[in-house]
């Protein structure tokens, strides 16, 4: 265990177990397999800083209070604001003028105008001249739009609208035509539907190579990888994970704030610094752009992986990390929203590294742990 790496991500969420959560040491380093001295060496690299930073916090928590306090009387009108304007928010400006001018007496213009985004001196000049020359030009070409559309039975579209409206001699452009039809809502008709994409079609990028053979018998021969979202409060957390099949064990995961593909890779990466495999392993995926990317494909040639997809919207090629998913949000979330990302971090991280590989018993295997099952089969 002396020869093991560990990564950053690793390291910050053992620290967590004993500066946020207070374990003690010795516990936390024996459930999660790593020296007392190595965790102490992590605590103590971050812990002179910690004390100045939660002073700093508590300092910036006091001004952010003042400061949210002054805006919250506006924020409430602003919501206020939303409730009843939502239908208009996407609406032209001159609809958002006339609902200014209904709900003028309730609500100042000023909070309005920054609300609707619209200019304060186009509502005043708006109110003298409701209907500008714009406006009823579009209504005598709706007219006329009209009258094309029916004439054909409703199958011509704004591009032979706009050629009978030149041949009359009418001087507008396509882009105008266009748009008054969207505005009314005038649609060619059409006999055939758009054909929908066929799903289950295999990926052009890497065959299926592992083609549901989810039993090996030794580690570090198949190795499945997939994604997942968690909900709180500040956001969506995504987190990636690597399952060996051998024995259902994770051995890489990661957690970031966004869907990208250093996500992916740095799962990846830390399977390949935990196993250090000696040959060459295949890492199953969906075919999701994280892992169809350039650099992915890099790093299985740099590592000796040798990538395979599963087809198109099918989840049962990828049902082990498809299960692992399963039993983490039955287990351990269990359709609740936490309160932050560091929160769901934390409690994610004890679920992987302390209960799930350590201690949980796994029906395929015999209704023993996975690290268990690895330290037998060794």
């Amino acid at each position: 265990m002396s020869t093991q790496r560990f990564t950053a991500e690793f390291k910050e969420e053992a620290v967590r177990q004993v500066v946020e959560r207070g374990y003690r040491v010795p516990d936390v380093a024996a459930r999660l397999g790593v020296s007392a001295h190595s965790l102490y060496k992590w605590v103590k690299a971050v812990s002179p800083d910690r004390s100045e930073q939660q002073s700093q916090e508590l300092l910036e928590a006091k001004s952010e209070v003042l400061r949210l306090r002054s805006q919250l009387r506006r924020t409430e009108e602003e919501r206020d604001l939303l409730k009843k304007g939502r239908a208009v928010l996407c609406q032209g400006t001159r609809v958002k003028y006339r609902f200014m001018n209904e709900h003028r007496h309730d609500y100042a213009i000023t909070l309005m105008c920054r609300v609707l985004r619209v200019a304060r001196a186009g509502f005043y000049a708006w109110l003298h001249e409701p209907v500008s020359d714009h406006a009823r030009e579009d209504a005598r070409l709706l007219e006329l739009i009209e009258a094309s559309y029916s004439a054909s039975h409703g199958v011509y579209g704004a591009r032979r609208i706009f050629g009978d409206l030149r041949e009359v001699g009418e001087v507008c452009g396509l882009h105008r035509v266009e748009r008054i039809m969207a505005e009314n809502g005038i649609k060619p008709v059409r006999g055939y539907k758009k054909p929908r994409a066929i799903a289950g079609r295999p990926s052009i990028i890497a065959p299926n190579r592992l083609q549901r053979v989810f039993t090996v018998d030794a580690p570090n021969k198949v190795w499945v990888t997939d994604i997942t979202y968690i909900r709180t409060w500040q956001g969506w957390l995504y987190l990636a994970v690597v399952v060996d099949l051998f024995a259902r064990k994770v051995v890489g995961w990661s957690m970031k704030p966004s869907l990208s593909r250093e996500l992916a890779m740095d799962a990846l990466l830390m399977a390949v610094w935990r196993r250090k495999p000696a040959g060459s392993v295949l890492v199953h995926s969906d075919q999701g752009s994280q892992y169809g990317s350039d650099d992915f494909k890099r790093f299985c040639q740099a590592n000796n992986l040798e990538p395979s997809m599963s087809r198109r919207a099918n989840c049962w090629d990828n049902a082990v990390a498809e299960s692992f998913f399963s039993s983490l949000k039955k287990e351990r979330i269990r359709k609740r929203i936490y309160k932050t990302r560091d929160l769901a971090r934390a409690d994610i991280f004890d679920y992987i590294e302390v209960f799930y590989n350590r201690t949980r018993r796994h029906s395929h295997i015999g209704g023993v742990s996975p690290e268990a099952f690895e330290t037998a089969a060794a």
